[in-house]
């Protein structure tokens, strides 16, 4: 029998400085284009300071990215302080992983896109003018002409699995946790007291989005 083939660690950074490879050198198919799927493959290094400084840029306006699947060294994050309390207990992960996908849709289905999309065209608009990369200062309204763009790219991080969140949750992230954990309360007629406390539930968001892969 064939083993599992392993999974491929998702990299932030190479996967934006790809999608800037491939918005700047106009490859609008690369599973049919070969010329421009070399093209990104081969340089998307070329855009890795840019790279860069979009995901610093989403940090410093209080964003991270982060899988909406958490991985293994997420969920041992979340809970620093119970070693042998909800962390030793049998079916934590399907609690962890309950309260943090129901925090996570409920920014999801509440944000407003529109500063994300900004960060991401104004990064767009620097790479694409070798003057603005020297002259961040320089920044104009014209780099709204990048919407479309910033779109893609947000989709394309999405598709791979991926979501913009804010480092700290939001009032409605923090109710969504709290209903989550009044589900799973109904569902096995246990008493989840702790996991439905408002600043319990905060961080325990924070500790996973902390421990999300770089």
């Amino acid at each position: 029998m064939r083993g599992r083939e392993p999974v491929q660690q998702f990299i932030v950074v190479e996967h934006v400085a790809k999608e800037f490879a491939r918005f700047l050198n106009r490859v609008q198919n690369d599973q049919v284009d070969i010329l421009g799927s070399f093209l990104i493959e081969n340089e998307w290094e070329k855009y890795k300071k840019d790279s860069e400084g979009v995901v610093q840029s989403l940090e410093l306006a209080g964003f991270a990215i982060v899988p909406k699947e958490p991985t293994d060294g997420m969920i041992a994050a979340a809970d620093k302080t119970l070693a042998g309390g909800l962390m030793g207990q049998r079916g934590a992960r399907v609690y962890v992983e309950a309260v943090f996908g129901a925090m996570v849709d409920g920014w999801i289905e509440t944000y407003n896109p529109n500063l994300i999309l900004d960060i991401f065209s104004m990064a767009l608009s620097r790479a694409s003018n070798p003057r603005a990369r020297r002259d961040s200062g320089g920044m104009d309204s014209s780099f709204q002409r990048f919407r479309k763009h910033s779109q893609d790219m947000l989709a394309g991080l999405i598709k791979n699995g991926q979501v913009v969140v804010p480092d700290e949750p939001t009032p409605e992230m923090v109710a969504a946790g709290v209903a989550e954990t009044a589900e799973i309360r109904n569902q096995t007629n246990q008493q989840v007291s702790i996991g439905a406390d408002p600043t319990y539930l905060a961080n325990l968001y924070e500790n996973m989005v902390e421990a999300r892969p770089k």
